[in-house]
């Protein structure tokens, strides 16, 4: 019974449904509703499928035909142009940057090296005694002050009890050094030999000025001695440009020397 009745529906479908043809050549014709949306949407997803096709085709013979393109001489030299005036500006900031490097280095070795002969002559100066102003001055075993004229040089007497000399070595160019000297007390003589001298600062900074300005040695002026000490030069070592500096430091001795 139940066979008769599958081969009588069977045979109602080959009537409808051609023997050649395909599943959904059966489902559009029978699902009525859902045939549509079926349709449509096989339809979009084909034009889809042929416009990605398209556009790749496009894209590929586009980029091909570009890189097979070369370039003219007026964008090459376009090009040039442009590449050079980059490498200019590059090359002027290393340079510039290569310039300030230099001078932080010589700006540094002028604060370490006018650091150290600044803190000896100070210290020395400080817990000396007996300051006298300019070293072509006699007596030399006497104090003076310059408050108001200036030297280039002077001498005390240390803490030691021997006689110490800082003063401005002139050389050639009208730059020059500062020069020390220590010597025996009652020997100041020997002052006016140059081998007794030794520079306290580098043979790179060229000192252009030292003055010393000394005041209240006098005992009955009831003032502190001190020492107003003024350097002022240059360093140029690979820079092209000198660095200039103007140093003072104001140095007070540290013994009391005020009258009650």
């Amino acid at each position: 019974m139940k066979s008769t009745k599958h081969e009588a529906r069977n045979k109602r479908l080959s009537e409808v449904v051609p023997a050649k043809a395909g599943i959904q050549s059966f489902l559009v014709p029978r699902l009525r509703g859902d045939d549509r949306r079926l349709s449509i949407v096989s339809d979009f997803d084909i034009r889809i499928s042929d416009f990605l096709k398209s556009l790749f085709r496009i894209s590929i013979f586009e980029f091909r035909a570009f890189h097979q393109r070369g370039f003219t001489l007026v964008e090459m030299m376009v090009a040039f142009g442009i590449f050079s005036i980059i490498m200019v500006v590059a090359v002027g900031s290393f340079v510039s940057l290569m310039e300030a490097n230099h001078k932080t280095q010589e700006l540094k070795t002028v604060v370490n090296n006018l650091h150290f002969a600044f803190e000896n002559i100070s210290r020395n100066i400080r817990t000396g005694s007996l300051y006298h102003c300019d070293i072509a001055v006699s007596p030399l075993t006497a104090a003076r002050d310059c408050s108001e004229s200036p030297a280039s040089s002077i001498i005390f007497t240390t803490r030691a009890g021997r006689r110490m000399v800082y003063k401005y070595t002139p050389l050639a160019g009208g730059l020059g050094v500062i020069d020390r000297a220590v010597v025996a007390a009652g020997e100041e003589g020997r002052l006016s030999d140059p081998g007794v001298y030794v520079p306290v600062t580098s043979p790179d900074i060229r000192i252009e000025q030292l003055r010393f300005y000394v005041d209240g040695t006098g005992a009955s002026d009831m003032k502190q001695p001190r020492v107003l000490i003024v350097v002022k030069g240059s360093i140029q070592r690979k820079s092209k440009v000198p660095s200039l500096f103007n140093l003072e430091t104001l140095v007070s001795q540290r013994v009391l020397d005020i009258e009650s």
